[in-house]
């Protein structure tokens, strides 16, 4: 009778934990701040990836792209299908929470690019990035970005969003604190609000 009681106790602990930190992938952004780090092997897939969804405090829903978990692809993280508006995340099972999130972040940093910028603004980014105007903003399909514009936009934009710590650009230097507020600009979203 005592391990019932345990397992009941488990149960509800759980189902709370998914009911306070769920953001379904349709749904709006969640308003908690203390999202933990789910690796907790008694944890389902979907409170990972809900969790990681709640991590994103960024209104993604208004770019109308359709985020969906997928098994794990041999050599990516994350894929962007623009003219699907699709963002598919290959979640392997040692990913945590914080790195899934930052997955979602580049991505949507891709989505927002391709929804929103212009070659202006793209000419723009690169100046404030030190990047070579001339040089292509995307790379080959299906190649790694981190040694392009593009990549490099979206690594900040996942940066921006989540904060240091999974910053893989090539291209330029990860953003350092003076830089934040002009960077910051190109996402309506993050501008102070008087």
């Amino acid at each position: 009778m005592q391990g019932t009681k345990k397992t009941v106790v488990l149960i509800l602990i759980l189902a709370s934990f998914r009911l306070g930190t769920a953001v379904p992938v349709t749904g709006a952004t969640n308003t908690k701040t203390d999202v933990p780090d789910v690796r907790t092997p008694a944890l389902s897939e979907q409170a990972r990836e809900d969790a990681a969804l709640a991590l994103i405090r960024f209104p993604w829903q208004k770019l109308k792209f359709q985020i969906v978990f997928m098994p794990p692809r041999h050599g990516f993280r994350a894929m962007i299908f623009p003219d699907k508006h699709r963002i598919e995340v290959y979640a392997r099972p040692q990913d945590d929470t914080r790195l899934l999130a930052y997955d979602i972040a580049h991505e949507l940093g891709h989505a927002i690019d391709v929804t929103r910028n212009t070659s202006e603004t793209r000419k723009k980014w690169m100046k404030s990035r030190g990047i070579n105007p001339a040089t292509p903003w995307f790379g080959c399909n299906r190649c790694s970005d981190y040694s392009t514009p593009a990549g490099d936009f979206a690594e900040t934009f996942a940066l921006l969003l989540l904060g240091p710590g999974h910053f893989e650009g090539r291209i330029a230097p990860s953003p350092n604190a003076n830089q934040i507020p002009e960077l910051s600009s190109f996402f309506p979203e993050f501008r102070q609000k008087p």
